[in-house]
């Protein structure tokens, strides 16, 4: 799940010299985030069971992985892969006309956020985005959820 942080410099490890420029709650996010993409806990499980499928118990850290993928089956909210694959077409879609970015879009489906003002609250971004732009966030929210797994 991605975080949003108020101080971006405490999530700097001992290893990592944080960029004074960096700053998630603004969308920088660092050079090394410039062309990554932003996975969603449903994708990352989806992975999981595909690595699992083919490696068996032949994976060295094998509790590990299995504590992820419980933790991202558990937060997901796509059930299987072709839904994943809807959601991110729609997501895809969006991105490309501008209306939010992937790192957004990220936040949105892994917190499992539904409603405008829990989106403008923990996504900073957004606030600039929607102004004065009554509803339509929340619009693209419910049609978002629309393609959730029951």
């Amino acid at each position: 799940a991605v975080i949003l942080e108020q101080n971006p410099r405490r999530c700097a490890g001992p290893h990592r010299r944080m960029d004074s420029k960096e700053d998630a709650s603004q969308l920088k996010l660092g050079e090394e985030f410039k062309d990554a993409r932003c996975l969603w806990n449903a994708e990352v499980a989806v992975i999981l069971e595909q690595l699992m499928g083919r490696a068996g118990n032949k994976l060295k850290s094998l509790a590990m992985v299995e504590d992820t993928l419980a933790y991202v089956t558990k937060f997901k909210n796509f059930r299987n892969k072709a839904d994943v694959q809807e959601a991110r077409k729609f997501a895809a879609e969006e991105i490309e006309k501008g209306v939010i970015e992937g790192f957004e879009m990220a936040v949105i489906n892994n917190c499992g956020i539904l409603n405008e003002e829990e989106a403008m609250e923990l996504i900073p971004t957004l606030n600039d985005k929607f102004q004065n732009r009554e509803g339509e966030l929340q619009d693209f929210l419910d049609q978002l959820t629309e393609r959730f797994s029951e």
